[in-house]
């Protein structure tokens, strides 16, 4: 069964936005008397039943009322610089919250091509890629920081965080894989720089507080594709 997004289950009466209303009524031709899920983004799962098929403003009543857990064992906050052509960022959001991922917070850094984010949109993609893969929780999308900014609001770094930056260096890092954790709940924070890398400055930066040098293999990946097999990566040892 299809999945619905509201982000307040509380109360047992519930309004779809109109842009769900629409879908719902106008286009899965959803009627009074059905039943659909809604989801929250937080682990909660609600069985409901329409009571008032308007395509703007349609009515469900809660019936059953479920919350489920997280699956995997690591959680993912994948930190990335975005690229000038953002499409690709869309990209990477949709395919890496299908995979499954915890956050993402985009940093501005000295090479970066691109200042400014659309957060809403961010989080729209986002909410379409956990209803399409059927997933629960709906990962946080940050706004884009400065990247010496980022690094000194992180609290001292805990025995069960590993905190990976890729870096184009190869020959001189060991594999992520190699890095992560599989018998115990690891939060894995993974730095990914612009397509120009990180500088030199940047890396001591980052490993003055903590994250190691990693690398994605011997090919130099694009920034998407990067945080894509990353992903890909971390969730494969789960």
């Amino acid at each position: 069964m299809q999945l619905f997004f509201h982000p307040n289950l509380i109360e047992n009466e519930i309004i779809l936005p109109e842009d769900e209303s629409k879908h719902c009524v106008r286009v899965l031709r959803k009627k009074v008397g059905d039943k659909i899920i809604l989801i929250d983004g937080k682990g909660t799962e609600a069985i409901t039943e329409i009571v008032d098929d308007n395509p703007k403003k349609c009515k469900l009543l809660i019936r059953i009322k479920n919350q489920k857990s997280k699956n995997q064992k690591s959680k993912l906050h994948l930190i990335v610089a975005p690229t000038k052509n953002f499409e690709k960022m869309e990209w990477m959001i949709e395919k890496c919250v299908e995979m499954g991922i915890d956050e993402i917070t985009f940093i501005e850094t000295a090479n970066s091509e691109r200042a400014k984010i659309n957060l809403e949109r961010c989080e729209k993609i986002a909410i379409s890629a956990i209803k399409q893969s059927k997933q629960y929780w709906l990962p946080k999308i940050n706004e884009l920081q400065k990247f010496d900014s980022f690094l000194k609001k992180l609290e001292t770094k805990n025995e069960n965080e590993l905190r990976c930056m890729a870096w184009c260096e190869t020959e001189l890092t060991e594999h992520l894989k190699h890095h992560i954790r599989t018998s115990a709940n690891q939060l894995i924070c993974l730095l990914i720089g612009p397509e120009g890398d990180f500088t030199g400055n940047e890396v001591q930066l980052a490993k003055s507080k903590d994250f190691i040098p990693v690398s994605l293999g011997e090919n130099i990946l694009r920034t998407e594709t990067a945080a894509l097999y990353a992903t890909a990566i971390i969730n494969s040892m789960d």
